[in-house]
Order: structure tokens, then sequence, then C-alpha cells
């Protein structure tokens, strides 16, 4: 009996000496990231921004938790002892998605990812052309032998700094717009009927203040607000690029036919909650499209929870800086 104890135990110190824990620091990037997982152990995984909500593709396999006293921590595991895959989708407060791949080799597994630390890759705004960014995290000084011209800034990031120079501690562009935004007088609102003014019964509202055109790459600065007496929860912000087009024989009558969702690159929200009669501000960032259609339109598109079916769509204007108050438009 003893020999057989001593036999079971030499066993299990040896299996769990099979396992290598691995605590590894990796940068968020678009494509799937693997992580390696194994029966009876956990994984962590730390992002570098609040997490909303997670998805796991087989939950009957791994167990995924995400607990909002750890807004950033997100534990994985596997259930069953045989090999499995399966894939993780976790989303952020600012609308970050990353995707990952869960893959447990089953017991006796040798290099197990304990811990994995997710760090932001550059800046929230990148052009695709390759000719410069919108925001840059320092500005060097050039030596005295460079030939440069005056400094040309974008209108909309230089409006509020004082030193014009980039600290190493530099707030986050979109933040500094979302508090403009919030000092900002509520803008001409619009409902379901787009670009109808007043729609009764609309179960949501929005409207646009300010738009920042920095060719490819647009900043909508915007509002929303709840008409309704209930309190409603709105979804992220969508970009759509509607049409209209004439139909009937007689009387030909234009009606919006053609729609399409233009890809939103960031975005940010005061909240999501919304009580009766109260105020949302928001940032979203989308890229132009190379090209539309003369009968076709940018909307900025909201939705609450309740009526994803009817979305508030606010019409976007392009130009330098363009800024909507009371109704008149200054430029």
């Amino acid at each position: 009996m003893r020999f057989f104890l001593a036999a079971l135990g030499l066993a299990l110190l040896t299996a769990d000496a099979q396992v290598k824990p691995v605590v590894s620091q990796r940068t968020l990037n678009d494509q799937a990231n693997v992580v390696r997982l194994t029966p009876r152990y956990a994984t962590a995984i730390k992002m570098p921004e609040p997490v909303s909500s997670v998805v796991v593709g087989d939950p009957a396999n791994f167990l995924v938790e995400h607990s909002d006293k750890e807004p950033t921590l997100v534990l994985v595991k596997p259930v069953v002892e045989e090999p499995a895959e399966s894939n993780l989708l976790v989303t952020t407060t600012r609308g970050r998605q990353a995707s990952f791949v869960l893959r447990s080799e089953g017991a006796g597994s040798t290099r197990v990812d304990f811990v994995l630390t997710y760090k932001p890759v550059g800046t929230f705004l990148v052009e695709e052309s390759g000719v410069g960014t919108v925001e840059v995290p320092r500005t060097e000084r050039l030596t005295a032998t460079a030939s440069v011209g005056v400094p040309v800034r974008p209108v909309s990031f230089e409006a509020d700094r004082s030193d014009g120079e980039f600290g190493p501690t530099a707030p986050d562009p979109l933040e500094r717009l979302l508090e403009r935004q919030q000092r900002a007088s509520l803008p001409q609102l619009y409902g379901m009927r787009a670009p109808t003014e007043d729609a009764k019964g609309d179960r949501i509202r929005v409207g646009v203040s300010e738009v920042i055109d920095q060719g490819r790459t647009v900043v909508v600065l915007f509002s929303v607000v709840n008409p309704r007496e209930g309190a409603i929860e709105i979804l992220p912000p969508q970009i759509q690029l509607a049409g209209k087009v004439r139909r009937g024989f007689i009387i030909r009558r234009s009606r919006w036919g053609t729609s399409q969702q233009l890809p939103v690159k960031e975005f940010r929200l005061t909240r999501r909650r919304l009580g009766a009669g109260e105020r949302a501000d928001g940032v979203v960032v989308f890229t132009r499209p190379n090209f539309k259609q003369a009968n076709e339109s940018v909307f900025l598109q909201v939705a609450e929870s309740g009526a994803v079916d009817r979305p508030a769509l606010a019409p976007i204007g392009f130009g330098v800086s363009a800024v909507r108050q009371e109704g008149v438009e200054q430029r």
C-alpha cells in the first residue's frame, strides 16, 4: 500500500513538473492571438483598457470569467480533459475588439500561458496613405541645418493647446475632444426619419455638433438625447452611407434605397445608459470612402438596445471644421 501511494505521488509530481508556466507581454493587434491552456489551470489575460463584454465560441469546453471589480482582467480555463479549441472575442469600453484562439492540448501540455499582458499599439489614428498621422507621441525639435517652412497643424487637436508641443504625458486627443463636446451647446437633433428635424415617437435623437475633416480620416463630435419617459441604453455609434432613388411610374418619389455601413475606427461615449431627457456626448472616428454617388449622403447612426431597427440618423457634412450651434452653421 505504501509503495502504491509513493508511486502515485511520484506520478502526480511528474505530471505537475511537465507544466511550464509562461508569463509574457504582448502587443494588441488585429490578428488572432493564440492562448495556450491546459486542464486544471487558469490563464489571466490583462487588457490595456477596461473590458465591456466577452464572448466565447464553445462555452461547453472553456470557461471565461470577467468581473467589474477587475475591469481589465479576463480569466480563461478549459473545463474538459480532452484537447479542445475555440475562439474568444473581447470588446473594450473604447470600442476596440481583440480576438483570441483558445487552444488546450489536454492533460500533459508543457508550455502553458499563465499571465498575458497586452499593450496598445501606436496611436489612435493612422493615415492609410503613409504621408503622416493626425496624432504623434511628441514633437521633436529639428536641428538648425534642417530646412523647414511654417509648421502646419490640424485645426482640431491644437485648438485647446497653449504650449504647442506634445509632452510625454499628453492626454488622449479623443478625450480632449469629448470634453469639448460636453461643454458645447446641444446641436440640432434628428430622429429616425433622416433628415427630418421633428419626428414624433422617436426612441432616441442624435445631433452632430462638429465635423473635423482630416482628409481620409473624419472625426465627428455629437450628442444623444433620450426623448422618452423611461431609461434606455444606447449602442456604439455607426456610420452609414445611404442613397436616394426615384421610384414610381406616374408620380416619381425619392426614397432611401441603398445603404452601406462604413467601418468605425474608434469612438468615445460619456455614458451608455440615459434616463428620461438625459444627454450623452460622444466622439467617433471613421475613414472617408474613396468615392460615392451623387445621390448618397453620410449619416451618423445611433440606436438604443431595445429598438435596434429604429435608429436615429444625423447627416454629416464635410469640411475643414464645421461647427453647428443652435441651427446656425459657423465656419
